[in-house]
């Protein structure tokens, strides 16, 4: 009897499935927003975000992800140009809805290099459930990096695309946010 439950603790101890708890790496992460107006393209950084995530890891690979809540800090989405910084800020209502917020409800397809994941996100208030799809790869240090593309469509979250010039210089309604996300323990 002593062999038996000296076997089944070994085998609970050695594991080697873990599920722990990570945090964005800012300075080695990036989020881009870019889109289009009838004057000329545009690009804004999110210079502020936070990233919070559980993975499970088996033997250096990611086999699965309990959760994920990503947010973006409104007033620091910067372009660089003040105007436009203003009425981003105005269209995305930031005094209301400081954040924009992704948290993850369940990862929907898994490869070995990457994932198809269903989640709410939250824009200036309105909350939509989106699906993502990102490249990742865990790396030597252990940190996972995801890579993607998302296509969001502003008035979806009753956005108005912001104007300039009385009306004469018009954003797209289209967005396309590309991120580059590091998780680190």
């Amino acid at each position: 009897m002593k062999q038996a439950m000296l076997i089944i603790i070994m085998t609970l101890i050695s594991s080697p499935l873990i599920a722990q708890t990570y945090t964005i790496a800012q300075p080695e992460s990036e989020v881009t927003i870019s889109g289009t107006s009838t004057l000329h393209d545009w690009e804004s950084v999110a210079e502020e975000f936070t990233g919070e995530a559980t993975f499970t890891m088996e033997d250096g690979s990611l086999t699965g992800i309990q959760s994920l809540v990503f947010t973006v800090v409104v007033d620091q989405i910067k372009s660089g140009k003040g105007m436009m910084d203003k009425k981003t800020k105005g269209a995305l209502k930031e005094k209301k809805n400081p954040e924009i917020t992704f948290n993850l409800s369940e990862v929907s397809e898994m490869s070995a290099d990457s994932i198809m994941a269903n989640g709410e996100l939250t824009i200036a208030g309105v909350t939509k459930t989106v699906q993502i799809k990102a490249a990742y790869m865990v790396n030597d240090d252990g940190s996972v990096t995801f890579n993607g593309t998302q296509p969001i469509n502003m008035t979806d979250y009753e956005v108005d695309p912001p104007t300039a010039m009385l009306g004469s210089i018009k954003t797209g309604e289209d967005v396309q946010v590309h991120f580059a996300a590091k998780f680190i323990q």
